[in-house]
């Protein structure tokens, strides 16, 4: 996960200038239990985006590393949300990935969701797994939520930067938006994906195992959102 970490920050930080952001120190390393828990987490900035989060989690036992990142743009572009996210045990990884999308609106899927076909096509993350409920109104049909074996492993990170790369060039052509209705739209309806995750992830519950529910919950809140 660490090369997957570092090839995903070189596609950032080859197209834009990317800004660290503020951290409280007591989240930014959590290591627990003589170094058998450890987390980091990360936060940036860059144009047309407020925030990009990553996290890097190593678990030694029973054996669990996570990388995730979700970048947020700014409510003047009404583009999608991105979240990558790798859950890697001994012989499966959760993965998933999703252009999570702000409206239902045919319209948005076609100029925003639909497009992402010819990415998705080029791999086969298998088998698909069932998504929380929560979940479901921002899962499309190229959503990759799945429970692969780690032979498909090297597949996936491929995938995963080949969505990045798609998703910075759709940012690079987003348009500001000039209606101030709209905007309002879209910034409430970015913030509801927000509350929503913070109040349902079922990672935060996992997390609290490690830090303790009180850190847990403000990484959501604080870092995250």
């Amino acid at each position: 996960m660490d090369e997957l970490k570092k090839k995903i920050m070189s596609q950032l930080e080859s197209r834009y200038a990317l800004e660290q952001t503020f951290v409280p120190d007591d989240l930014k390393e959590i290591k627990r239990f003589l170094g058998v828990f450890k987390l980091n987490m990360y936060n940036w900035k860059m144009e047309k985006v407020r925030k990009i989060s990553v996290m890097r989690c190593s678990v030694r036992v029973p054996g669990l590393e996570i990388f995730a990142i979700e970048i947020y743009p700014e409510t003047d572009y009404d583009v999608p949300l991105l979240a990558i996210d790798f859950s890697c045990m001994k012989k499966k990884s959760f993965v998933y990935m999703n252009f999570i999308p702000l409206f239902s609106a045919n319209e948005y899927y076609q100029k925003y969701i639909s497009p992402l076909k010819k990415v998705y096509d080029r791999y086969d993350i298998v088998p698909k797994k069932q998504a929380k409920e929560w979940m479901t109104p921002y899962l499309t049909d190229y959503s990759v939520y799945a429970m692969p074996d780690n032979s498909l492993l090297d597949k996936a990170c491929e995938c995963a930067e080949g969505y990045l790369a798609f998703y910075l060039e759709m940012l690079d052509s987003a348009e500001k938006i000039t209606d101030p209705l709209y905007k309002q739209k879209v910034e409430t309806a970015s913030m509801n994906y927000c509350d929503q995750l913070t109040e349902k992830d079922g990672s935060r519950k996992m997390l609290g195992r490690f830090t303790g529910m009180e850190k847990a919950n403000r990484i959501f809140e604080e870092v995250i959102r």
